[in-house]
């Protein structure tokens, strides 16, 4: 299993945990894939990954600087009742 952490920096200024298999982890209709991630730069937010394991992902989302760590709530229900 694969991890992405999402950061916002705009709306909630957020970073937000995802297994690469959620549904939020898309753009549009399109899976956020490694060349995806490179060539789509957006002003308000980002996509970092892929993690090897949701510790990796956790570890990187809480260095991000001003940012509240979330678990996404829809792929990782579980792991969020557990922080």
């Amino acid at each position: 299993m694969n991890y992405l952490v999402y950061e916002n920096w705009r709306a909630e200024r957020k970073a937000v945990v995802h297994k690469s298999t959620c549904g939020h982890a898309n753009e549009g209709h399109q899976r956020i894939e490694e060349q995806w991630l490179i060539n789509h730069p957006s002003p308000n937010d980002r996509w970092f990954g892929y993690f090897e394991n949701l510790e990796s992902a956790v570890a990187f989302a809480s260095l991000l600087p001003n940012r509240q760590l979330k678990m996404c709530g829809h792929c990782l229900q579980i792991e969020k009742g557990l922080m």
